[in-house]
Parts: structure tokens; C-alpha cells; sequence
């Protein structure tokens, strides 16, 4: 079972890319926790999840780090366990999908599916036994509030300037009908429909061009999807080229389409940091500055890279700050050992050769972090 984000979390979930059910539970569960520790706000995700032939069996948005729920397996099932169903083969349906969701989740994770659907079907006997006066005050109650809503909604309609026309709404509608066959076309094998279907839709929302712009980059329709971001902005498709075809291409892409930040991607995976650091002009994100700072510490700046952490915000960047200073001190511990080893009157050539294996040891740690 794959999940596919439409949207993406910059530094941790990457936009189509197929992730496995088991590893985006563990992840969004940690994403989810950290987003709640710091109380920060929370970030709308859409998604779909797949079956391993690629046909598609769910779609929705996930609220990372809102309340309620702890990662997207749990989001999913309180989703699908709240959604009215209409008859039993629809309640099978579901609790199959629920079953294979739950199958597919990493055992500390799991929700126990059959005690969750024993207690829907308490509730559900629970009101069969209610007695008629109890079912005739539910339902007034119930009617009461729906009456309520749809008449806040028709007066809301009538007196707001901003309503639609019954055509408007339907070429929405069309619309609407129109992405969701061009997401499914494409992941199903018909990419030139699916890029056709959308090219061919008028004011496309942001991430309806954001899904367009990935299709054209997979295909490598380089032309046609600068004519989505426009020239003066060919970094953020170096950025999906690298993502999704890697080094090799991007090499070629900013051939004929240079950027800086393309320069930069090609420079420091090349071990070319000095160049790396000096390429300005590029719009920063969380996983920029975080590279930038290793970069720092690869040229042993490490105020630099100090100055980076603070920006990126980032725990594994601040993780490798703390180890190479760690590694610095214990460097300067065994310089200091060697020196005294070597003015020592019965100099312990032995002892001086082993502190130098630490040394290198240290040195080749420092350059790999």
C-alpha cells in the first residue's frame, strides 16, 4: 500500500513521492508530535493512497499536528469511521479497507479494528432499542437542526453578492471532474492525457499548477513547464528535477536552463562547498539553509553554520553542529596528548602513532558528518 502527498512539508514529506503505508505512519506520527510539542500551527497535507497495482482506494487532507488525531492512519480511520453509510455492503467495504489500512500499520500503531466496530454496532443496537418517544425526540431534535442549517445557508445564499449561478457552479463541478481524471490518468499510465486535461483547464488553482508542473518535469517537458513558472524562477523546477530525476539530470537541465539554485545543488553534491556557499540570489527554504550550514561545517565555519541552524530550524542540522563540536574537542584533547608525547623525554613513539589513528579516525568522522 503506497501514499502519494499532492502537497508537500519543506525539509520532511516530499509532494509525489511514493511513500509506503507502514514508513508515512511512523513519520507523520513523529511530524505530528513535534508540530504539537512546539504548539505550532498546524499543516494541511493532501494525499492519496494506492494499492500496490496503483489503483486508487483513498483521498483526503491530513492536518498535521492538529487535535484529534496522531498520524495519518488514524486520521483515515476516524474519517472513514465517521462517513454514513448506506447500506451493509458499503459498511463491508469499509471495514475491509479498514482491516487492510490497519494491516499495513506498524503494530505499536494500530487502532484494534474489531473492538471499534463492535462499538459502532452497540450504538447502532442501542438506538434500534430506544423507544419510540426517545427515536421521536431524536429525530425532532435532529430535524430542528437541519432545518436550522439549510435555512442559515438559503438566507446566506440569497443576500450574499459573492454566490454562484447555477452554470458557474457546474462548470466547477466539471472542473473538479476533470483534475481528480487526470490525477487517476496519470498514475494509471496515461501521463499525456493527464498533462493534456490539465494544460486544457483555465485558472488553474496553486496546486493544480503544482501537480501539472511535477507531471511536465517527470516527463522532462522542460519548455512547456517554464511557461508555468516563468523564467525568472527556473530554480524551483531545478529543485523538482533533482528530486525527482536526480543529480545526473539536473547537470543537464541547468545546462540549458541555469539557476543558482541549480549551481548550488550541483556544487555541494559535488563536495564543492566553498562554491557552494558563495552563490547568492537563491529563495530559501528549511532544506537550503539546512545544506548550506553542512556546507559551512564542511569548510570548518562553524559560526557560519551556526547562523544557518538558527534559520533552518532544523533538529538534524543542530545534531551535526553538536557532533562536530563534539569532534573538535575531542581533536584538540589529542593534539594537546601528541605535543606533550613528543617533548617528553621517554617519548612513546607507540602511544604517539595510536593517538594519530584517533586523530585521523576524528578527522574522516568530522568530514562525513
Amino acid at each position: 500500500m503506497r501514499v502519494l502527498f499532492t502537497s508537500k512539508m519543506d525539509g520532511e514529506i516530499s509532494s509525489f513521492h511514493p511513500y509506503s503505508f507502514q514508513e508515512i505512519v511512523v513519520l507523520t506520527a513523529e511530524l505530528d508530535a513535534k508540530l504539537k510539542k512546539k504548539n505550532a500551527k498546524p499543516i494541511l497535507l493532501d494525499f492519496m493512497i494506492f494499492n500496490e497495482e496503483g489503483d486508487k482506494l483513498y483521498n483526503g487532507s491530513y492536518e498535521m499536528g492538529a487535535e484529534g488525531t496522531s498520524n495519518i492512519y488514524d486520521h483515515v480511520c476516524q474519517k472513514l469511521l465517521q462517513l454514513p453509510m448506506e447500506n451493509k455492503n458499503e459498511e463491508t467495504k469499509r471495514d475491509v479497507f479498514l482491516q487492510q489500512l490497519t494491516s499495513n500499520t506498524p503494530a505499536s500503531y494500530q487502532i484494534d479494528m474489531t473492538e471499534v466496530l463492535k462499538e459502532k454496532e452497540v450504538q447502532k443496537s442501542n438506538w434500534k432499542q430506544l423507544g419510540k418517544r426517545g427515536k421521536i425526540f431524536v429525530s425532532v431534535i435532529s430535524t430542528t437542526l437541519m432545518v436550522a442549517i439549510v435555512t442559515s445557508i438559503t438566507l446566506f445564499i440569497l443576500l450574499s453578492n459573492q454566490s454562484k449561478d447555477l452554470k458557474a457552479m457546474t462548470q466547477e463541478l466539471g472542473k473538479m471532474e476533470n483534475v481528480k481524471t487526470a490525477y487517476e490518468g496519470y498514475w494509471t499510465g496515461e501521463q499525456k492525457k493527464a498533462v493534456d486535461l490539465l494544460q486544457g483547464m483555465e485558472n488553474l488553482t496553486e496546486s493544480e499548477r503544482q501537480t501539472l508542473l511535477h507531471f511536465l518535469v517527470e516527463l522532462k517537458k522542460y519548455d512547456q513547464a517554464l511557461q508555468y513558472v516563468g523564467k525568472e524562477d527556473t530554480s524551483s523546477l531545478a529543485e523538482q528535477v533533482m528530486k525527482v530525476h536526480g543529480l545526473e539530470e539536473l547537470i543537464s537541465f541547468q545546462e540549458s536552463y541555469p539557476s543558482p539554485l541549480g549551481e548550488f545543488k550541483i556544487a555541494f553534491h559535488h563536495g564543492e562547498y566553498k562554491q557552494a556557499v558563495d552563490i547568492q540570489d537563491m529563495a530559501m527554504s528549511p532544506n537550503l539553509y539546512k545544506q548550506k550550514g553542512i556546507a559551512y561545517l564542511r569548510l570548518d565555519q562553524l559560526e557560519d553554520a551556526k547562523k544557518m541552524a538558527s534559520e533552518a530550524k532544523n533538529d538534524e542540522l543542530n545534531k551535526k553542529i553538536n557532533e562536530y563540536q563534539e569532534i573538535e574537542e575531542q581533536l584538540t584533547k589529542i593534539n594537546s596528548q601528541i605535543e606533550t608525547e613528543k617533548k617528553s623525554e621517554d617519548q612513546n613513539q607507540s602511544k604517539i602513532d595510536s593517538l594519530k589513528e584517533q586523530q585521523d579516525d576524528l578527522e574522516s568522522l568530522k568530514n562525513n558528518i
